[in-house]
């Protein structure tokens, strides 16, 4: 294979190797015709736009171009200062595509390209040097003058928000509904006669069941994830499990004090569709709520371990993956599983 694997250490490549190279480079000498501004072959490349189909020149990921230049690693940087204060911090580290804080800004102005609000301007147009300029990188074509009409939203065919969407585009369209999920403590308080989304995506397997609260399953539970762990991976790695050595289920003080149940006693919570048991932890962020006029309470289950990893192998920890409890339904879009809110019942294991 014709491979670029010129690392420091061959079997180990440094991060910071690899985002030398997925930030990209000249693989001939380069000139903008406007600019007349001049890379030479082997020099990083300053941003996308230099990015060619000609094979003069490489890149990892065309976001990233411009994260690691001829000055270095930008994202390595730590100015803390804000010219602006605005909160955007050009200095510190690197946003992508570009060092861009914030997306679409060419919003921030009206059609003469002047800012909606004057004293937190993010960009604008410079008559005097006919380009979009500001404390910001523009989102924009910076030479693209506001009597074009060039609509500020690149990524949509006419240039601005949309408000409802072609009927071709979404299974559901063109107008966004509010639809409860397929296990809801409510019916949909905006439509009840139409509770969930008539062209949801179900499996209809028969261990594919659905329940309502009057089957008992009255509390909500979502699924998510930590910050020491990354998905199914890291259970694998020992530092990672040594922050989070465990499973659990979380549960506000309030409803712990109502259950009787204490941080570190074992619970079980049951949907439908299967059970999981794991310590309690019980906390004051995950809190009741008032839906409908009755109380609601909600849990939360982490969804890294399980089926195999350092634990489980083990034994200390179950093999049970908390998605046995998931309803296996998927929006019709962009088919996303409605793992975030489905209906349990909790108890003592």
């Amino acid at each position: 294979l014709n491979l670029t694997w010129n690392y420091t250490v061959p079997t180990s490549p440094s991060l910071t190797e690899v985002l030398k190279e997925v930030n990209g480079k000249a693989l001939a000498d380069l000139e903008d015709p406007a600019t007349k501004q001049q890379i030479k072959a082997g020099q990083q490349l300053p941003g996308f736009a230099w990015l060619k189909d000609d094979g003069t020149t490489s890149c990892g990921n065309w976001i990233y171009c411009g994260s690691f230049t001829e000055a270095g690693n930008q994202t390595a940087r730590r100015d803390p200062s804000d010219p602006s204060n605005l909160g955007l911090h050009p200095g510190w580290g690197w946003s992508w595509p570009a060092n861009r804080r914030v997306l679409y800004n060419r919003a921030s102005c009206d059609a003469d390209g002047k800012p909606w609000d004057p004293t937190r301007k993010q960009v604008w147009w410079n008559e005097t040097t006919q380009k979009w300029v500001g404390n910001d990188v523009p989102d924009f074509k910076v030479d693209s003058k506001p009597k074009d009409h060039m609509g500020p939203f690149i990524m949509n065919p006419e240039g601005v928000g949309r408000i409802f969407a072609p009927l071709g585009a979404f299974a559901d369209g063109p107008f966004p509904e509010h639809y409860e999920p397929i296990e809801s403590p409510i019916d949909n308080p905006l439509h009840p006669a139409q509770t969930h989304n008539p062209v949801v995506k179900r499996f209809k397997t028969p261990d594919d069941k659905y329940a309502t609260p009057k089957d008992g399953y009255t509390v909500v539970c979502t699924t998510y994830r930590l910050t020491e762990l990354y998905h199914y991976w890291t259970k694998n790695n020992p530092m990672n499990v040594q922050l989070v050595p465990e499973p659990f289920v979380e549960i506000s003080a309030q409803m712990a004090d109502e259950m009787g149940i204490k941080g570190g006693e074992k619970v079980k919570v049951s949907s439908i569709r299967g059970e999981y048991i794991a310590k309690a932890m019980v906390t004051k962020r995950i809190k009741s709520m008032m839906i409908d006029g009755k109380k609601v309470y909600q849990i939360g289950i982490p969804i890294h371990q399980g089926y195999r990893g350092i634990k489980e192998d083990e034994g200390k920890d179950a093999r049970t993956l908390v998605n046995l409890l998931t309803p296996t339904v998927f929006d019709p879009n962009a088919y996303t599983p409605e793992f975030k809110g489905f209906l349990v019942k909790l108890e003592r294991a």
